[in-house]
């Protein structure tokens, strides 16, 4: 065996993970056990080097969770927005913006929409 090897179970509610030890170890867990498992690890990645870059070149190719379910709320302390969304690998998640860059997320999303998307012929020019 040469890595990890993962395998979501018949019953669409287990995921077995076989890690390659002599003798092998398997380790059996529901969906709740699963979660806890990604947000340990997400607990642990977050404190690991390198860290994860805090600026985001646009262009790149990514694999989006399209139309995701998402709401906002007021954080009440300070007025802050909460953002809510749901991703289902990894369930909801909970992102707060400061006034400023709530603002500046309300003129970058409002952009875009207003965007005229390019025409074929301004691709020929």
């Amino acid at each position: 065996m040469s890595g990890v090897s993962w395998k979501l179970d018949d019953d669409f509610k287990t995921v077995t993970i076989t890690f390659p030890s002599t003798p092998p170890v398997a380790i059996k867990m529901d969906a709740d056990g699963a979660g806890r498992m990604m947000q340990d690890l997400g607990e642990f990645r977050a404190r690991m080097k390198p860290e994860t870059p805090s600026t985001y070149q646009t262009g790149q190719k990514c694999e989006a969770v399209p139309y995701p379910a998402w709401r906002t709320e007021p954080e009440l302390m300070q007025g802050n927005t909460v953002l809510h969304i749901r991703d289902s690998r990894f369930g909801w998640l909970h992102y707060m913006f400061s006034k400023e860059d709530t603002q500046k997320l309300i003129t970058q999303l409002q952009a875009q929409l207003n965007a005229r998307p390019e025409t074929q012929s301004s691709k020929l020019n």
